[in-house]
């Protein structure tokens, strides 16, 4: 029952998402590599649905969609190829494809889905390997990882059970005996270990005492939480080190891609002949038409 509900949610929602990803006309993912198999999936009067049709569809449907795996909308997905290659048939049964109005359409759609295909590919030469590794470099340096802790703590009832902790522990009693002997918290067992942890990951009181302690310090005064009373031990410090090449490569290249793609946008753009109109059809005196006529007149 669950399954069912489900899959019918997904299929509405997929013909809600449908009409506004295709009025994106900008897929997600225009340079995709061609799957090792393709088989098809179904046959619409003789014509192939291939598994490349479903995965380019679901490339292209809104995020929150795009997330769920292909395996869990797959009958809506095919569902929503079928229909769409049954419309289409008909529609250029009826000669619509050949209208003006459609037409132009059509050549948009074509000139964006050709200006995803080209930019991925100029950035896929253009970005190479040692370019990468130096922006790396460069963040990695730059990284400022997020300060962490690792700590011990006994935890009891009372203050008063606190302090004797606190009076136990000046008198040289060891840390993770004392957490054994007298901790009411899990971690009694392992001497009240915290391992690593963040300042988010803690109660706001028990992490401000726990960072303000210096390496190898306790807290003299215990601190309440709504779990009871603290006993913290500051074993060390550190900020979390940079996250791993291979973690940062797609998120890298694709900042380097967007500097490449702005790059060949303006060079293109200085090379091409631009007049540019208003909406009333007049030219328009911006500074920005005719610039490469007007370079000519000056030579």
């Amino acid at each position: 029952m669950t399954s069912a509900l489900s899959l019918r949610a997904a299929a509405a929602a997929l013909a809600l998402a449908l009409p506004l990803a295709l009025s994106a006309a900008a897929p997600a993912q225009a340079q995709q590599t061609e799957p090792a198999a393709d088989p098809v999936v179904a046959t619409v009067d003789g014509e192939k649905v291939m598994l490349s049709d479903l995965q380019a569809l679901h490339a292209d449907l809104p995020e929150q969609i795009r997330k769920m795996p292909i395996e869990r909308i797959y009958q809506p997905l095919l569902q929503q190829v079928i229909q769409t290659k049954l419309l289409a048939a008909r529609a250029r049964a009826a000669g619509l494809n050949k209208t003006p109005a459609i037409e132009r359409r059509l050549r948009n759609l074509a000139d964006r889905v050709l200006q995803q295909a080209y930019l991925a590919k100029h950035i896929d030469k253009a970005v190479s390997e040692d370019q990468l590794a130096k922006a790396y470099e460069a963040f990695a340096a730059n990284h400022k990882g997020e300060e962490e802790a690792k700590a011990r703590h006994i935890l009891v009832k009372t203050k008063k059970e606190a302090m004797a902790v606190v009076e136990a522990l000046e008198k040289g009693g060891k840390f993770a005996e004392l957490a054994k002997e007298k901790s009411i918290g899990p971690s009694k067992t392992g001497g009240g270990d915290l391992g690593w942890f963040a300042r988010g990951q803690m109660v706001k009181p028990f992490a401000d005492a726990a960072f303000a302690l210096k390496k190898g310090a306790y807290t003299k005064t215990p601190v309440q939480t709504q779990f009871g009373w603290h006993v913290i031990l500051l074993e060390d410090r550190r900020s979390t080190p940079p996250p791993p090449f291979e973690a940062k490569r797609d998120e890298l290249k694709a900042e380097l891609g967007q500097k490449l793609a702005v790059a060949e946008i303006e060079r293109l753009r200085k090379a091409a002949k631009i007049v540019r109109f208003g909406p009333d059809g007049n030219p328009l005196d911006d500074g920005a038409s005719g610039k490469k006529e007007d370079r000519k007149e000056k030579k």
